[in-house]
């Protein structure tokens, strides 16, 4: 087996370490510069003194699935898996003697029958959505940022579902404040990690991070404490989120503290990584006419009538499916690794002995790219999630050349949607039944291109090359809509 110090490094000096590793977090470009590495060096490179990163797709089972017997969970890297400011931690974050606990009352708020019983209120906000861009279209004002749209409707539902009240983001046409403190959350997070990996010189880097930041964390653990309370304290047979776990928690469930600590993280998983996977997507389509043409006749001819689209109904979509599995490997909503610890006593990962203490991780931009895992992996080719005997599987003019046996090889496997095993994300079918509904209904009502811009293409977003700060730091995304109903 490999010994740890054998690992290539993407950089030599421990020194030059400190201050690349820590530049890239704060600056954003870590997970380009993983790739880089990884491009350069192989499926196992080091990242930091005593950090690796595999992209293989064992890596999923050995880092984060269940353990065989005789083998220690890899426990969350406290360096990112810090307290709220109320002291607790929540669901994400929280050890692994607590996880089953806090867990459970969780199971049945985000099951495929509540999601039946709550898909009558997620379409009356895919409802309005169309009226509003409707409104647009039809009025002249053609071009919108359709990223907006995308953050106010998956922010007003996990709003609605998870606390019995919207934020009336999608009514107002405006963001709430939340939603600013929301990122600002997002990039004080990788700051203080930043920082937190280097403890002798910790007060010298903390300097470095913006008081805006701090203060923005502050006010959204604030304001989800308040979102929480409010709804405890509400009155209301209507099964939402909370209905559930409040029904189920009892002394051996989350405490207070717990609660309000997972408030925050249900808003923020519940709206932000949703609609970036719908900006993402609807960018993928974009870039490429053909594919987004493609989509659209499979919508528009598979419904007689807006009404008929459903839940149910769209399972029939087998491009559909294609699109956002191609759209969730090109841009995965959490595009960095989500950092773990080796035991004390070591594990294997890979194949290769990894001494205990050692932070380890798989990056999924990294992975998701790379030529060890997929052909063309650059490229945006639904068609590789079809069977090569379906009718869809038909290059477009602009694709690589491809035939029934061109993705034989692909590791598919790699890209688990939500990740795997014990902390795998309980939030899977709400995210992915938003992001069906509002998609589709959007494809069935209107046409979308960039807007022309003189043959300038500086209003034509491409989404990978943005920053990261956990989540993607999403830049403006103009539409031209034409609505065609």
């Amino acid at each position: 087996m490999e010994k740890l110090e054998n690992v290539k490094a993407g950089a030599i000096d421990s020194v030059v370490f400190i201050l690349d590793f820590q530049a890239s977090i704060a600056s954003g470009h870590l997970v380009h510069e993983t790739k880089r590495f990884h491009d350069k060096y192989g499926p196992i490179v080091r990242l930091a003194p005593n950090e690796l990163s595999f992209i293989s797709p064992s890596a999923w089972q050995d880092i984060y699935g269940h353990r065989k017997r005789g083998h220690k969970e890899m426990t969350k890297n406290p360096i990112w898996a810090q307290p709220s400011p109320n002291g607790a931690f929540s669901l994400i974050n929280c050890k692994e003697e607590d996880h089953a606990r806090m867990w459970k009352p969780f199971v049945p708020a985000f099951s495929m029958r509540a999601l039946k019983a709550q898909e009558e209120i997620i379409q009356g906000y895919v409802s309005m959505l169309m009226e509003k861009l409707k409104s647009r279209a039809t009025s002249g004002d053609v071009v919108v940022d359709i990223k907006d749209y995308y953050n106010w409707t998956t922010f007003d539902i996990i709003g609605d579902l998870g606390f019995g009240e919207p934020f009336d983001c999608l009514q107002n046409e405006q963001y709430h404040q939340w939603v600013s403190f929301l990122f600002g959350h997002l990039i004080a997070g990788a700051l203080l990690a930043s920082v937190n990996f280097y403890p002798w010189i910790f007060k010298a880097l903390l300097a470095l991070v913006p008081k805006s930041a701090h203060q923005a964390a502050l006010a959204h653990h604030a304001m989800s404490c308040d979102k929480a309370k409010r709804r405890m304290n509400l009155r209301t047979d209507r099964k939402d989120i909370f209905s559930h776990v409040l029904a189920l928690n009892d002394e051996k469930g989350l405490t207070l503290p717990e609660l309000e600590a997972t408030a925050a993280i249900i808003i923020l998983a519940g709206s932000e990584s949703t609609s970036t996977m719908l900006t993402g997507t609807t960018n993928s389509l974009m870039r490429n006419p053909e594919k987004l043409s493609k989509l659209t006749d499979e919508v528009r001819s598979s419904f007689r009538k807006e009404s008929n689209i459903t839940l149910d109904a769209l399972e029939q979509l087998t491009y559909l499916r294609a699109v956002f599995q191609e759209a969730f490997r090109l841009l995965p909503p959490v595009p960095t690794q989500i950092p773990r610890i080796v035991p004390p006593e070591g594990d294997t990962i890979c194949g290769h002995f990894i001494p205990g203490n050692t932070f380890v991780g798989l990056p999924q931009y990294a992975a998701y790219r790379s030529t060890e895992n997929f052909i063309h992996p650059s490229s945006f080719l639904p068609e590789r999630w079809l069977p090569s005997d379906s009718p869809l599987f038909v290059p477009s003019s602009s694709d690589p050349a491809f035939d029934k046996t061109t993705f034989l090889n692909d590791n598919k496997g790699v890209v688990p949607p939500f990740s795997v095993g014990p902390r795998n994300c309980i939030g899977f079918n709400l995210a992915y039944a938003e992001m069906r509904l509002v998609l589709s209904r959007l494809l069935w009502n209107m046409d979308l291109e960039f807007p022309d811009t003189c043959g300038r293409k500086d209003d034509r977003l491409v989404f990978e090359e943005q920053k990261t700060y956990a989540l993607w730091e999403r830049e403006p995304f103009r539409a031209k809509l034409f609505w065609v109903r």
